[in-house]
């Protein structure tokens, strides 16, 4: 914008020029080209000049209608002023009931509170609406399902799309799975949570912008881990199955999540539209989203179980000639319009009013069935398919397929029925786009895919069948010649089309034939290569140079460069070209086999050795089959009881779906190496780009979602976690069997349909199962659970009957996630708000069982639960105290500034006082604990009562404050009591040792640490700065923004290597001798390399929970089961008569878990302080009551219920201490006021509080979120980093300012690092090793340990595709190490690390290289 600019040209004679004036001179600025290298990813490509760009995919800020209307197209984005179809039970505005809640609109501004509108509706809802089971169980769906705010941009400021999302749980409580599935799955606000909004396919990406990235697998692997399938294959009664060596079978790996990914390309936003809060400006979050056909990924994709998605679907090339006509076609009303919708036309088709389309005839039958006149009127259906075939008239008879009918100037679209094509297949055709010099492909003769292109002799400009019966109309090849003859014409290899308009023409079939051949990468998996006979243009996704591998199940050996891998093979013996550029070309011939030639002995049979499908016989002339059955098989003959490649085999399966199968196998061999050779791979969608339709798309995924659905894990999955959220956390495998059972069946007693999924008969068998009725088992100690705190808020406002106060329409309550950690609409991670896997300590963890909820009972949170139902019960709703409200007021018993009150009374009835009590204690005691609230409770309960009387109100408010602590009420546990107290804690005594402190600090997500640690100048063989851009493409770091740090003294591939910009005082540290950094570090069973990778390790790997479980346990192999390193360390120093502290900020972790009677319980603390329990107490025996109510229990009172209250006594008498000790505690440094920030200043006021808590050493953890950055990596990670290095330089500063600088050390990990290349949005995906940063006073820092990578490619050693990185140094590597520095000897490493005799002893870094020791 200055004077003398960048000047971007185009002369008269159409040449495109850049001037850029790199010669300043006086004022005139130097705009070098360097300078565009740098700064031009800050610009959206639009593509090379001359390039089609798609409307759909301008940036945003350009896809403006005045732009669509300068091209002659409509905005894909806007969609005021037409009828639109609203969201299921969409409800209008009630204008009779006043303004109670506010929407976004274009005009308003600065609106606050709209991001808790939806959790205020849910409280409503909650407590007013009579549908109470549906509401339960869309809650329990929710929080399986998870969209968490925070991933979604609207979150603060739109309210309805959120609504939208759950009211797919509510509207499917009692439906079927199989739809909460899909609709998920199409939810916009869904898949931008999930980050596959707008994925695009790899091939999409290096056709349009000529870049290399893959599509996004974020929504690929939680659809799988967290919404159906779960991690383990699962037995039906929920138990682990095991392999031979006793260890647990993972669903899938990486190479299915990738297959996967590729299924979720494509989605969009739909069409903003009216009646809905204002979207047009962020997109339409309201309404499922739609496909663009041409971002979805056209090749095939391998299943869960060995398979492809597609099998078991009919061959496209073997439907029923004319299949427009025949049973189970389908037709989509288009209305007056045209257009098809599942299948695209050029877009001047909308304005040619000369287009011609097919027109039914006056006496079709089919015209007669999409009319559906009724007396004389059309009524047309908005959907019809055909239940029987219909006999052909006039120009139906000569058409091999149809697009768009015409009934009268109404149309449908036809919608052929799924079908699959083979990737491979013997004598393709070439056929040409248009003309000659446009580009050619190839195509199977015996699918309609092309036009006839007539020729006369000697003359290749070809036309068009003058009869052709409707525009771009698409015939068979024999199709095509059989009219080029008609009109004494040939098939020919043309130069062009004349006699009609350029959008009139599409693909045209030539006599050319085409190869198919196959490329071979080194692990085997093949890529398809298109070779016409002549061509002037092959589109880059069929080139040779393509990329697009895919999966396939060799028979054997495969052909191998000898340059790929160490035992190669000479690409088959020389059969195969080798290629430079790695991998094999082979030539390909199909070989079709019969498998059957009897009748199979059983369905089973059937369905292990076909997976070819086939079409509904009845669809086909009547005489064409004869059938036959035996053995619960159908058998369907074109040559009555010949069992020949035609015989079609009928089979039930286990989940009552009729299954059709053609009695072939189809096996690809290498042409000339047949003992190469693989199984065909099916594929919905065609590699022609005008024939990759949406519709083919939509049938793709609904194939994957049945596959998720009806895997053999999903029932028992799906049982176990609506289980533990309505009964309890541990339920017997007899129970969980039942309920998955109901699940498959559909049916339990009289609930479902009998459809597989049914929900209703899932939960009839949850609630309804003896298991979860019995009395008897009630008094199991080990079953049941915590009751989830915002349900426990909710049961106190239902049962005490709360009441709104005047001029308060709206129950509001506030801040609830930060109270008690949990509330709706407020997810923190996709994994909810606790995992159903997480193992408490104490009775519950001894006795080896889950409690999900246990996860977030944490001292701050404990305390915010009791003293928000405190403020409750005393001063209604209000925030007085730690109230759940917004009102203020804090005299107890006067409600008038409160928003609502509890209003349940009991008056005094003129008994004596222990009739009143008792009969208010039993109340209270069915009505808050189901009648569970023991004798020995209910008699300190009734004793304080009393004293409140005669004032009947402040009995009952003293009655009701108890019984909400105690563990009946909080757990569903009957609890017995031992008649003992439980042990006040003690306060620890220090030793005298020197003072030392670990601060374990988590980047939660998986940290992009390839973009934190860059190689930058390197003198060795080859530039590695320029091979990271290379791999990095897009989302590389310019190399002039990094800030540069020294390696020459670390043995490294670089002399220097450069940080992220936003990483100043992080390089401070490291110049200054205070940080290094491990490099390619990550989980490790033992060393291992690319072949040996997976045999090698035990980890469920690329998980989110299990990778960061594993960061913070380092126990692969589980030989310190229920314990985490930082614990282990404590145990060491514990061990040696050290005062150790172990701390959490925020949540729980398994890091600081010690060995029972070892280490004391971790405390959790809040990054905002010590909140002070019960403010303003309404007697001065509360205390003593509470911990009466919470005393020890009997061995056989329920376990969880003692986990309430012994954990609820620790929490108490530590929140006194730590609320005392930091009340005073002030740090000499401004701490920036983010969720990283505000824990390490807690940390830093705890390490100050040292002396008066008797600490001489001190474990923290704590962590920070968002680094899951699928999307816009770049800019997040701006974001992130910043607030890393601001946090982390308050910390270190602050620790220097205390005189405590040398006594810390700050370790920093995350889940994994992330993919090198880049996805389709621009971000990263899950991988494996990755850099990691230790730092202090104590650190010899200035170093980098470990290995870098030095070859980022995949064709690298340590690489595993995408630049997943095999690690070369282990978390044991790490830790060990630390553990020495804090005072662990040598006889404790092998405790601390059990995993460590794995690897050799050259794995390790001595203590003394990393530490200053003392």
């Amino acid at each position: 914008g200055e004077y003398n600019p960048i000047k971007k040209w185009m002369d008269l004679d159409n040449n495109v020029f850049l001037t850029y004036p790199s010669f300043p001179s006086g004022d005139v600025p130097n705009h070098s080209a360097g300078r565009w290298d740098t700064h031009s990813t800050k610009f959206p490509m639009l593509g090379r000049f001359g390039d089609t760009v798609l409307f759909v995919d301008l940036p945003n800020e350009i896809r403006l209608d005045e732009v669509a209307q300068h091209f002659g197209e409509t905005s894909s984005i806007g969609g005021s002023g037409v009828v639109v179809c609203g969201s299921p039970f969409e409800a209008p505005n009630d204008p009779s009931e006043g303004y109670q809640f506010d929407m976004t609109t274009r005009r308003n501004i600065d609106l606050w509170g709209l991001g808790s509108q939806r959790e205020h509706l849910w409280v409503m809802v909650g407590l007013t609406s009579v549908d109470q089971l549906r509401q339960r169980v869309a809650w329990a769906l929710s929080q399986l399902l998870v969209v968490v705010p925070g991933a979604v941009s609207i979150a603060d400021s739109h309210t309805e799309a959120f609504l939208t999302y759950y009211d797919i749980f509510v509207r499917n409580a009692f439906g079927n799975y199989g739809d909460v599935l899909r609709e998920i799955s199409f939810s916009p606000l869904m898949a931008e949570n999930l980050s596959f909004l707008q994925s695009k396919s790899a091939a999409y990406m290096w056709e349009t912008q000529g870049k290399i990235s893959f599509a996004d697998e974020n929504f690929a692997r939680e659809i799988m881990q967290l919404f159906s399938t779960g991690l383990y294959l699962l037995n039906l009664d929920g138990t682990q199955k095991l392999d031979d060596y006793g260890q647990p079978i993972p669903v899938y790996s990486n190479d299915e999540i990738m297959s996967f990914s590729r299924v979720w390309t494509g989605f969009d936003y739909q069409q903003a539209r009216g009646n809905v809060e204002e979207t047009s400006w962020s997109g339409n979050r309201h309404d499922p989203m739609r496909i663009q056909s041409a971002w979805r990924d056209k090749f095939p994709k391998t299943d869960l179980t060995g398979g492809y998605i597609g099998d078991g679907y009919p061959l496209c090339i073997d439907l029923p000639d004319k299949m427009f006509l025949r049973k189970g076609a389908r037709y989509r009303l288009l209305g007056s319009s045209s257009s098809p919708e599942l299948m695209e036309d050029h877009s001047y088709f909308k304005k040619d009013p000369n287009i011609k389309r097919f027109v039914l005839d006056s006496n079709s039958g089919l015209k007669a069935r999409l009319c559906n006149a009724s007396n004389g009127e059309c009524q047309y259906e908005m959907s019809v398919t055909l239940d029987t075939n219909i006999d052909c008239v006039g120009k139906e008879c000569i058409a091999d397929t149809v697009r768009v009918v015409d009934v009268g100037g109404i149309y449908y679209e036809y919608a052929r029925p799924p079908c699959v094509e083979q990737a491979f297949y013997n004598n393709a055709m070439k056929v040409i786009y248009r003309e000659r010099w446009a580009d050619s492909s190839c195509a199977n003769p015996l699918l309609p895919y092309a036009s006839e292109a007539c020729c006369s002799v000697a003359n290749l400009r070809a036309q068009r069948y003058p009869n052709y019966l409707y525009d771009q109309e698409r015939v068979l090849f024999s199709t095509a010649n059989s009219r080029c003859e008609e009109i004494g014409m040939t098939s020919c290899d043309f130069n062009d089309i004349g006699g009609i308009e350029t959008h009139q023409k599409g693909y045209h079939w030539s006599t050319d034939h085409c190869q198919i051949l196959l490329k071979v990468n080194s692990v085997g998996q093949v890529a398809i290569v298109y070779e016409p006979e002549d061509y002037a243009y092959l589109h880059p996704h069929i080139r040779d140079d393509n990329r697009n591998f895919f999966k396939v199940y060799w028979r054997g050996d495969y052909p191998k460069n000898d340059n790929d891998v160490t035992t190669g093979n000479n690409c088959g013996g020389g059969i195969c070209e080798a290629l430079v550029t790695g991998g094999c070309l082979c030539d390909t011939v199909i070989s079709e086999t019969l498998v059957f030639s009897r009748m199979p002995e059983n369905k089973e049979e059937v369905l292990a050795n076909l997976n070819i499908g086939a079409y509904d016989p009845s669809a086909f002339d009547e005489g064409t089959y004869t059938e036959q059955e035996a053995n619960g098989v159908k058998a369907y003959f074109t040559s009555f009881g010949i069992f020949d490649r035609d015989t079609v085999f009928e089979v039930t399966d286990e989940f009552g779906r009729i299954q059709r199968f053609k009695n072939t196998k189809e096996s690809v061999r290498i042409k000339g190496a047949p003992e190469y050779s693989f199984r065909n791979a099916p594929s919905f969608m065609s590699l022609l780009n005008t024939e990759a339709s949406v519709r083919d798309a939509e049938y793709e995924t609904e194939a994957a979602l049945d596959h998720y659905l009806h895997h053999d894990n999903t029932a028992p999955f799906v049982a176990i976690r609506l289980i533990q959220r309505f009964t309890t956390s541990n339920p017997s495998p007899r129970y969980v069997k039942e309920v998955a059972t109901a699940f498959r069946n559909g049916k339990y007693g009289q609930f479902g349909t009998g459809a597989y999924g049914d929900l209703a008969a899932t939960i009839a068998a949850v609630l309804l199962e003896p298991e979860a009725r019995s009395v008897t088992l009630d008094a199991d100690p080990f079953r049941g659970g915590l009751r989830e705190p915002i349900l426990r808020v909710m049961a106190v406002l239902r049962s005490m009957e709360v009441e709104k106060s005047e001029g308060y329409p709206v129950l509001r309550l506030e801040g609830m996630s930060d109270k008690i950690g949990q509330m709706a609409h407020s997810f923190p991670t996709v994994f909810s708000f606790f995992l159903p896997e997480y193992r408490p300590d104490g009775r519950p963890g001894e006795a080896t069982l889950v409690g999900p909820e246990t996860m977030i009972m944490d001292m701050p949170k404990m305390v915010g639960m009791l003293n928000g139902l405190f403020s409750l019960v005393k001063y209604g709703l209000s925030s007085c105290d730690g109230g759940f409200g917004a009102g203020r007021g804090c005299t107890e018993g006067d409600f008038s500034s409160a928003a609502g009150q509890l209003t349940l009374s009991m008056p005094y009835t003129e008994v004596s006082d222990d009739d009143q009590a008792e009969a208010a204690v039993n109340k209270l005691s069915t009505l808050l604990t189901s009648g569970r609230l023991s004798d020995s409770n209910k008699e300190i309960i009734k004793k304080a009562y009393k004293e409140m009387l005669p004032d009947v109100d402040a009995a009952l408010r003293m009655a009701q404050q108890l019984l909400l602590t105690s563990p009946e009420f909080h757990s569903t546990n009957i609890v017995k009591m031992s008649g003992e107290s439980r042990a006040e804690p003690e306060l620890p005594q220090p030793s005298g040792s020197p003072y030392k402190a670990i601060v374990y600090v988590m980047f939660g997500g998986g940290c992009d640490s390839y973009n934190m640690l860059v190689p930058h100048t390197c003198t060795g063989i080859k530039d590695m700065y320029a091979e990271y851009q290379q791999v990095r493409e897009e989302i590389a770091l310019p190399k002039s923004s990094l800030l540069e740090i020294d390696a020459s003294t670390s043995n490294q591939i670089c002399d220097s290597f450069g940080l992220h910009p936003k990483l100043k005082a992080v390089q401070g540290m490291y110049n200054d001798g205070d940080l290094l950094f491990f490099t390619n570090t990550g989980v490790l069973t033992k060393e291992t390399d690319k072949e040996n990778w997976r045999r090698d390790t035990v980890t469920q790997l690329f998980a989110h929970n299990w990778m960061q479980r594993e960061a913070e346990r380092v126990d692969p192999l589980k030989e310190a089961d229920g314990t985490g390193i930082l614990g282990r360390i404590a145990d060491a120093l514990n061990k040696k008569g050290r005062s150790v502290g172990t701390f959490s900020i925020e949540r729980n972790t398994i890091s600081l878990i010690g060995t029972p009677g070892l280490t004391s319980t971790p405390f959790i603390l809040s990054r905002s302080g010590v909140s002070k329990f019960n403010n303003r107490a309404s007697s001065e025996s509360m205390e003593a009551d509470i911990a009466a109510i919470n005393n020890a229990t009997a061995p056989e009172s329920g376990v969880f219920g003692d986990y309430w209250s012994e954990t609820l006594v620790k929490s108490l008498s530590h929140n006194k201490l730590l609320y005392d000790t930091l009340s005073d505690k002030q740090t000499d440094i401004t701490f920036p006021t983010s969720y990283l920030g505000r824990q390490l200043e807690m940390v830093a006021k705890m390490i100050d509080s040292r002396a008066e808590r008797g600490s001489d050493a001190d474990m923290f953890f704590l962590s920070t979120g968002g680094w899951d950055t699928h999307s816009n990596v770049l800019d997040n990670m701006d974001r992130l980093f910043e607030d890393v290095d601001n946090s982390f330089k308050a910390f270190a500063d602050e620790m220097k300012a205390k005189g405590v600088w040398d006594g810390v050390t700050v370790i920093e990990t995350s889940d994994f690092a992330r993919t090198l290349a880049p996805n389709t949005g621009r971000g990263s995906d899950h991988a494996w090793g990755g850099n990691y940063m230790m730092f202090g006073g104590g650190v010899k820092g200035g170093k980098i340990v470990g290995t870098y990578p030095d070859n980022l490619t995949d064709d690298g050693p340590r690489s595993l595709g995408r630049g997943r990185m095999i690690p070369t140094t282990s978390w044991d590597a790490v830790f060990l190490p630390l553990a020495e520095w804090a005072g662990a000897t040598t006889d404790d490493l092998a405790d601390i690390c059990p995993n460590m005799d794995n690897f050799p002893a050259s794995h390790f870094t001595d203590a003394t290289t990393l530490f200053e020791i003392i």
